[in-house]
């Protein structure tokens, strides 16, 4: 089995309507087809969560809509969650290596490391530019959503 990391931005497109909610979905789409499973931090749960929560609040969507987002967040057959110590420690350092303001970012690059070095390659797609931007490069498994990039060969 192979894995792919989404990130938060990635897992609020396809649960929300927003820009980029289309390429979201076709990615995947693609991660389906393949028979990859999403892989995500402990975390993860709750931080979609509270963002739909927090959707809702400010009445960007309504809240029968943050439920119903919600609800088929926790039924996606294909998401595994990765929790460990290594991912803590991994995710500490990696805040520091790359000037991360937050663990959240760093935790979902850990998690991507550590399933690359455990099982073989793991991609991390992300709808952060911020991110993308301030890694410049220096992580070649970190993906931008964009429609053009689900066709380019990695």
């Amino acid at each position: 089995m192979t894995y792919v990391c989404l990130d938060s931005s990635i897992l609020l497109k396809l649960l929300t309507w927003e820009d980029g909610s289309e390429a979201a979905a076709e990615l995947l789409e693609r991660i389906v087809e393949a028979g990859q499973m999403v892989i995500l931090p402990a975390f993860a749960w709750a931080e979609v969560g509270s963002v739909l929560r927090k959707k809702a609040r400010k009445k960007e969507i309504a809240f029968a809509e943050a439920e119903e987002a919600w609800r088929m967040f926790c039924q996606l057959k294909i998401i595994s969650y990765l929790e460990s110590e290594k991912i803590a420690g991994l995710s500490w350092e990696i805040a520091g290596q790359e000037n991360l303001p937050t663990l959240y970012d760093a935790a979902y690059l850990a998690v991507a490391e550590s399933v690359a070095q455990d099982r073989g390659g793991c991609e991390l797609w992300t709808a952060d530019e911020r991110m993308v931007n301030a890694l410049s490069g220096r992580k070649k498994y970190v993906k931008l959503l964009k429609r053009q990039d689900l066709y380019e060969k990695n």
